[in-house]
C-alpha cells in the first residue's frame, strides 16, 4: 500500500525488474528499527520526566516558605534552578497533549486516559510555577489572558473523568488533605488577583467604581478560598508565605 501511494503499483515493480517481497522485507525491517527506536526515546523521555517531577517533589518539601513564593522571589540558586525542571516539563506534557489532539477520537481518549493521572499533577504541580512566572513579570488576569492552552486541556479532560467516576467522600478527603497539592491549580491566580485588589483599594486614585469591583472581587475571592478549603480540596500550603497573607 506504501508503495502504490507512491505511485509504484505491481505491475511497475516487475517492469522495473524489482524484487516485490524483498523490497517489502527491507521495509518491514526498517520500520521495526524506527518503532525500537521510538520507543527507546519515548522510554528516556519519560525517565527524565520522573526525575524531573522528583526534583520538583523535592523542592516544593524544602520550601519553608511556600514552594510557589519561593519561585516567584527567586532568593536563591535552588529557586532559579527550578526553571529547567518547569521547562522540561511543560514542552513533555505539551507534546502529549498535542498528541491526544492529533490523533481520531477513540483513539485519543484512549490515550490520554492512559496517562490523564500523570497529567492532573503535573498541572497541579507545575502550573502555579507558571502563575508565578506571570505575575512576576507584572501580568495581570492569567486565567484569561495568561494560560496556556494545554492547562485548560488537561483540566477539561480531568473534569470529564470525574463525572464518569464516583466522587470521594469529604471524610476520607480530609484523611488525604494534608498530603495532596491543591486540586485548583488556578488558586494563586485568585490569590494574585485578591493581591491587585487590596492594592487598588488602598491606592489614592481608585475611583468609587474601581472600588466596588475591588470590593466585590474580594468578597468572591472569600467565598472561593472558603469553598476550597471545606471541600478539602486545598494543601496545607496555602495558608504559607506572604502571598497567602
Amino acid at each position: 500500500m506504501e508503495l502504490e501511494t507512491i505511485g509504484f503499483n505491481q505491475t511497475k515493480l516487475l517492469q522495473h525488474n524489482i524484487d516485490i517481497n524483498a523490497m517489502i522485507r527491507t521495509m518491514e525491517q526498517e520500520t521495526r528499527i524506527l518503532i525500537l527506536k521510538n520507543k527507546a526515546s519515548d522510554a528516556k523521555k519519560l525517565n527524565d520526566i520522573k526525575r524531573d517531577m522528583a526534583q520538583l517533589e523535592w523542592y516544593k518539601k524544602k520550601s519553608e516558605m511556600g514552594y510557589y513564593d519561593c519561585f516567584k522571589n527567586q532568593g536563591s540558586k535552588r529557586d532559579i534552578n527550578v526553571e529547567q525542571f518547569r521547562g522540561n516539563l511543560t514542552m513533555y506534557w505539551q507534546d502529549m497533549v498535542a498528541q491526544v489532539q492529533r490523533k481520531p477520537q477513540k483513539e485519543g481518549a484512549t490515550l490520554r486516559t492512559r496517562w490523564l493521572h500523570s497529567g492532573t499533577v503535573y498541572r497541579r504541580m507545575v502550573e502555579p510555577l507558571d502563575i508565578a512566572a506571570f505575575y512576576r513579570e507584572g501580568g495581570t488576569d492569567y486565567i484569561n489572558s495568561g494560560r496556556s492552552p494545554h492547562y485548560k486541556l488537561l483540566q477539561q479532560w480531568y473534569e470529564e473523568d470525574a463525572k464518569s467516576r464516583s466522587r470521594d467522600e469529604p471524610d476520607s478527603k480530609k484523611q488525604k488533605v494534608s498530603g495532596i497539592l491543591t486540586e485548583d491549580s488556578l488558586f494563586w491566580a485568585h490569590v494574585e488577583e485578591a493581591i491587585l485588589s487590596c492594592e487598588l483599594l488602598k491606592s489614592e486614585n481608585c475611583t468609587l467604581e474601581q472600588g466596588k469591583s475591588s470590593w466585590d472581587n474580594l468578597v468572591k475571592f472569600e467565598e472561593y478560598v472558603m469553598e476550597q478549603i471545606n471541600n478539602y480540596a486545598a494543601s496545607p500550603e496555602i495558608s504559607c508565605g506572604k502571598a497567602a497573607s
